[in-house]
């Protein structure tokens, strides 16, 4: 049961790895099909960032992210957390409030600095998968405890039932890694502000 489980999620993941995102629509097309939610305020000329990923099983991948919406990225060894406020031919901005003043300021955050870039994707099955696989997997061991529990007449566990629900946790990790990458920047994984047409 556990080998066609796994055999069923990798099945999963390799069909999904495959399909390389194509990037030949326009940005408008693209932002109609995703349903973004930022579509109207997208003006021709309008400056974005693009994360391009190169290599791996999925071959080349572009994640962009348009003034409003949220980026999650590693400066100078800090997390932020943000809607983008505007970007320019080599910086990002954000508004963000000054610990002395607590008063929101403009903040600009050079591209060729930003060491990670943390992304968010939502793949069918294997997303919820990040948190029901484990869940199960605790559900299974206290069902396992209990039961055991009522045959011996005191607190117990069978030693047997413990890869059942370690199994499962570590499908939950692979799948919360597949769903919740984040990029070390360099020369596979670049920024660049690229330009709406």
């Amino acid at each position: 049961m556990i080998q066609r489980l796994l055999t069923t999620v990798i099945f999963f993941f390799f069909i999904h790895s495959v399909q390389a995102q194509s990037d030949t629509l326009t940005v408008d097309s693209l932002m109609i099909r995703q349903k973004s939610p930022y579509l109207g305020m997208i003006k021709p000329g309008q400056k974005y960032i693009a994360l391009d990923i190169m290599g791996g099983l999925g071959g080349f991948r572009r994640y962009r992210y348009f003034p409003n919406e949220e980026i999650k990225f590693r400066y100078k060894g800090k997390k932020y957390r943000e809607p983008v406020y505007g970007v320019t031919d080599s910086t990002l901005i954000l508004i963000l409030e000054d610990p002395n003043t607590f008063l929101p300021e403009t903040v600009h955050f050079r591209l060729d600095r930003i060491e990670k870039v943390y992304v968010n994707r939502h793949i069918p099955f294997i997303t919820e998968g990040s948190y029901l696989f484990p869940i199960a997997g605790m559900l299974f061991f206290v069902a396992d405890v209990v039961n055991v529990s009522r045959q011996e007449k005191q607190l117990a566990a069978d030693p047997r039932a413990l890869k059942a629900p370690a199994v499962m946790i570590a499908l939950g990790a692979i799948c919360y890694k597949v769903s919740f990458p984040r990029y070390k920047i360099n020369k596979n994984h670049r920024l660049k502000v690229l330009e709406t047409y």
